[in-house]
């Protein structure tokens, strides 16, 4: 099997963060060293040998996030056909982790690369993608944006899909989760089609009770902006906080075939609603889709920061 060459690290003493440029810039792995020296594996680990950007710790989702229906919208009067990537015949997570990036500038914990995507059957719009990692003691700095390379607007939304381990230095650790959402998604095979619900798993997700085996593959509505996750038996707290334009918030606990949980949570701060192409041609409100004239560009960050809890 071939394996990757060109992965990159960013290293500090407590902080190792590994990025894959061949493979859409993606998070091979995040690393973090406890206040007793015990390092652990954040988000899950991608094998050398992976050249597919779904097995990554985390993943970039440009110039789209999630699903497009039946990989065709419409947009400016013209009807769009993408390339079906997923069994149930949606266009999903974009094109740009698909691709090559190129580095552009780097340092022992900082690295800027950057895509350039001319029309194709993948896309049918010129945009150009930035992603700037940084990292310091205790924290991670993830900044991302597309811009419309084009002459006519486009549609454009982003975001990441990472992979969080629900255990790090103990195996009693109950991953707890809180975040303010203010619905879910009523979906159809993971496709909004009504109204936005304030119900149980909005509870328990502002709550910041253990995450637990809810089963969620759902976009929620609202997203204030910070997630805090607590490992209490490892003593480790992670705060992630996005920028005001990742308005949207996917929570994915998938199950192993036994029906336990995966040992993998995804908490997935996206600019835009599943199928939110679709849905603002249909005139629905705050699909968080942007709609970018030649030229301007949508900026998004994320930041991680680590503590102690305990």
């Amino acid at each position: 099997m071939p394996h990757r060459t060109d992965d990159i690290v960013l290293e500090l003493p407590s902080i190792r963060l590994t990025i894959s440029p061949s493979v859409g810039a993606s998070i091979v792995s995040l690393e973090h060293r406890d206040a007793r020296g015990r390092w652990a594996h954040i988000l899950r680990q991608m094998p050398k040998d992976s050249l597919d950007a779904s097995d990554a710790g985390s993943f970039l989702m440009l110039p789209w996030t999630n699903r497009v229906k039946n990989a065709r919208f419409r947009f400016g009067g013209a009807e769009h056909t993408l390339v079906a990537n997923h069994s149930d015949g949606t266009a999903i997570h974009g094109i740009a982790r698909e691709q090559a990036w190129s580095i552009v500038d780097r340092s022992p914990i900082t690295a800027r690369l950057t895509l350039r995507h001319e029309p194709d059957g993948t896309c049918p719009f010129a945009f150009g993608g930035v992603a700037r990692y940084e990292i310091a003691p205790e924290r991670v700095e993830l900044d991302l944006s597309v811009t419309n390379l084009g002459a006519e607007p486009m549609p454009a939304g982003c975001g990441h899909h990472p992979y969080f381990h629900r255990h790090l230095s103990s195996d009693a650790d109950d991953l707890r989760v809180k975040m303010g959402v203010s619905g879910r998604y009523e979906t159809t095979a993971c496709i909004p089609s009504g109204s936005v619900i304030d119900d149980d798993a909005c509870a328990l997700l502002r709550s910041g009770k253990p995450i637990g085996n809810p089963g969620l593959d759902d976009v929620f509505a609202g997203f204030g902006g910070r997630v805090v996750m607590d490992w209490p038996q490892s003593g480790v707290r992670l705060t992630m906080d996005c920028s005001p334009e990742l308005g949207h918030m996917v929570v994915y606990t998938p199950r192993d075939s036994d029906g336990s949980p995966s040992e993998f949570v995804c908490i997935e701060p996206v600019s835009m609603v599943n199928d939110g192409f679709n849905l603002l041609e249909q005139g629905m409100d705050q699909t968080g889709v942007r709609v970018l004239g030649p030229g301007e560009t949508l900026r998004t960050r994320t930041v991680f920061e680590f503590s102690s809890i305990g």
